[in-house]
């Protein structure tokens, strides 16, 4: 029997097919980040196995249960040797994140009312104590990273300066003079950002494609055929629509924290953003 020339002679591509292709596609930006950087595919490729152990743990206690060298080797297709020393040797801890904790206080000053005028701009901060100073801000952050460490944290970044130098150091005047908490300086602080921005974000795809009663919100509205000019004027509009967004969702979320601060329950997080990219038709 002669099959129609319109007809599929190729064996369907499986969801694993998909979905390998999927990240491929995903992984050319980074890998353009990682070659920039003199990450070479042999050391990425070692990397990558202890990021496939590592995942493969929660998946199998997802599914089956306790994990073992033999379901770890089988899911995450490691071979049993390098499972069986990964396990010994155990994983590293991660590093602490100084930088989040600077980007919460960031956050708090530039909407928290009690730090804002009555236009609700960020007010000057005198550096030392009591109510509305800086290293009340801070304090109420974290109690765990001094106020003089997170502020030499946000002046090494360049989001805060001192007004005046010449004052003791408790009477100083301190500024928040960013819009928006983009490190000027620093390659680990912008890599970190990179890293917790765009994972949330692929992990907020992922799991809308596992499925599930509640899926998260992940949109984006895509156009083409557009001058550099109107590109440009989609590009202030986005600016616009982001520092509105901005503004509203860290008073909300600085409100429910507050709320929930005592609450055993209070377990969960949260990370809401926008992206706006241009470049040309490909």
């Amino acid at each position: 029997m002669r099959m129609n020339s319109n007809q599929e002679s190729d064996t369907p591509e499986s969801r694993g097919d998909l979905a390998l292709a999927a990240s491929l596609r995903l992984l050319s930006p980074l890998v353009s980040l990682l070659l920039r950087e003199g990450v070479t595919y042999p050391h990425f490729a070692q990397a990558l196995k202890q990021v496939f152990l590592e995942t493969a743990i929660p998946i199998i206690e997802e599914q089956h249960g306790r994990p073992n060298d033999s379901s770890i080797s089988v899911l995450s297709g490691v071979h049993r040797k390098d499972v069986r020393e990964w396990r010994r040797v155990g994983k590293p801890r991660a590093p602490a994140k100084t930088l989040s904790v600077a980007m919460q206080v960031f956050a708090r000053w530039a909407n928290d009312p009690a730090y804002c005028d009555d236009k609700g701009r960020p007010r000057l901060l005198i550096r030392g104590g009591g109510p509305g100073s800086f290293e009340e801000l801070a304090s109420s952050v974290s109690n765990d990273v001094h106020p003089r460490t997170l502020l030499d944290e946000l002046l090494r970044l360049g989001v805060v300066t001192i007004v005046d130098e010449g004052m003791e150091l408790a009477s100083q005047r301190l500024s928040l003079c960013s819009d928006g908490f983009v490190p000027k300086e620093g390659i680990a602080e912008m890599l970190q950002l990179f890293s917790d921005n765009v994972g949330d974000h692929m992990a907020t795809a992922v799991q809308n494609i596992k499925g599930g009663s509640d899926p998260m919100l992940e949109q984006s509205v895509y156009a083409n055929k557009l001058t550099h000019q109107s590109a440009a004027t989609l590009n202030a509009l986005s600016r616009q629509i982001w520092t509105k967004a901005f503004h509203e969702v860290v008073t909300e979320a600085t409100k429910l924290c507050r709320e929930d601060e005592q609450n055993p329950e209070a377990n969960q997080r949260v990370r809401f953003g926008m992206y706006y990219y241009k470049g040309p038709i490909t």
